[in-house]
């Protein structure tokens, strides 16, 4: 499929150089809020701390297994991973350095695929996350690393394609280094087109949504259209701290409600997208992966990322409790030996 290709216009050496002064004094504030969590968890067994942390386990670099507290665990060949990611914007061109450019990944949700099973389960990954963001310019050069949330990894890929293998190989590194084998990233634009090319969206609510609509109380079957099915998954109230963590339940529950439509309609899930979406779709998939997302069934369970949601300056941050996580990751990936 052709994807757009984003207009790059290449500033001035002088702006690049203030902006990236900018980003090294937010970068410099951001470790010190880091290194504050971290130190102020220290003493308690939920300890939080910046992705990519050393981790409580040893890894073998030759056959990929893992030693945690005594135990060896082989990685489990019947899993594969799809990443999907949903952009909170359209416009991708870029003409800075900067996390007002690009886009950012609102929505980041790894489908495991256990092939022994065939069974799909979701694993929510928190926009919020905090990580060492690998930031580059306009010409793709690597300029610097820097603490900031997950979704801003997004912004520093100068091309769709960069971009969603830039986030790809961040949440590998959060899961431990776990490859992930196919991603898909979504602008919010071309989530109306699916909608509506499917006949809309039937899902019964999880929890109560009336802060988007008076009627979409807990345990009402609702339907949506492409212009409601894009409001649901991408409004929420910024005023509110941690209104990100109800919003990314919401996109979850949404996005497993139209595959699960596409699927009962006999269709593709990926070529509905591709046909649908057009330019707003991006994809490094492989046949299998697209077969398996269409006819395996969704588990109705839905996974999140251990941690600490921080309530500071004017975003919020999430924290990730190692030894949590490293337990979800051996429970996901992992068989013991």
């Amino acid at each position: 499929m052709n994807n757009k290709k984003p207009k790059i216009i290449i500033a001035s050496s002088l702006v690049v150089l203030a902006l990236f002064g900018v980003m090294a004094a937010q970068t410099y504030s951001n470790n010190l809020k880091a290194d504050s969590v971290k130190r102020a968890s220290s003493d308690s067994s939920e300890d939080a701390t910046v992705a990519g942390a050393s981790r409580p386990y040893t890894k073998d670099s030759f056959d990929g297994s893992i030693t945690y507290d005594g135990v060896r665990y082989e990685p489990n060949s019947h899993i594969d991973t799809a990443l999907f990611l949903g952009i909170d914007s359209s416009d991708q061109e870029r003409e800075g350095v900067g996390i007002t450019e690009g886009g950012r990944s609102d929505t980041i949700i790894l489908f495991v695929i256990d092939n022994d099973k065939k069974l799909i389960t979701p694993l929510e990954i928190n926009r919020d996350t905090m990580v060492d963001v690998d930031i580059y310019d306009n010409d793709g050069n690597y300029l610097a690393k820097g603490t900031e949330q997950l979704t801003m990894q997004y912004a520093y890929g100068n091309t769709p394609q960069k971009a969603s293998n830039l986030t790809r190989e961040k949440v590998s590194d959060i899961l431990g280094r776990k490859r992930i084998g196919s991603v898909i990233s979504l602008t919010m634009d071309g989530i109306e087109p699916i909608v509506d090319s499917i006949g809309g969206v039937t899902l019964k609510l999880a929890s109560d949504e009336t802060d988007l609509d008076p009627s979409y109380v807990e345990g009402t079957t609702i339907h949506l259209d492409g212009t409601a099915a894009k409001a649901f998954v991408h409004n929420r109230d910024v005023t509110v701290r941690g209104s990100n963590i109800s919003r990314m339940s919401r996109q979850t529950q949404f996005m497993l409600a139209m595959f699960q439509t596409i699927q009962s309609q006999g269709g593709s899930i990926v070529e509905t997208m591709e046909d649908a979406a057009g330019d707003f779709l991006y994809e490094d998939i492989d046949a299998d992966s697209v077969d398996h997302l269409t006819h395996y069934d969704y588990s109705g369970e839905v996974l999140n990322l251990p941690g600490e949601n921080v309530e500071t300056g004017i975003h919020d941050e999430f924290y990730l409790d190692d030894d949590k996580l490293t337990q979800l990751i051996l429970d996901l990936f992992y068989t013991r030996s």
